[in-house]
């Protein structure tokens, strides 16, 4: 069985760097979170920080929730 953190993080690569805004206002984690997770600079996050991000990838893996769209780096500027 994959470790959680393990699964967070290649689900977070897999989505890419321009849907982490997208993500982290989705499932209302801090946007700083995603790539540290994705990096691996945050190797033992608390559940309580993770869970929304585990519930989020798992709706994904079961259809019921899709991935937002990649941000355009214009768009990501302007923020």
């Amino acid at each position: 069985m994959e470790p959680i953190v393990d699964y967070l993080q290649r689900k977070l690569k897999t989505a890419g760097p321009r849907r982490f805004a997208a993500i982290a206002q989705a499932t209302g984690v801090s946007p700083s979170l995603l790539p540290k997770l994705a990096y691996g600079m945050r190797d033992n996050p608390r559940i309580q920080t993770i869970q929304p991000l585990l519930d989020f990838f798992h709706a994904v893996d079961r259809g019921a929730a899709t991935l937002p769209e990649p941000q355009e780096e214009e768009a990501r500027a302007a923020e």
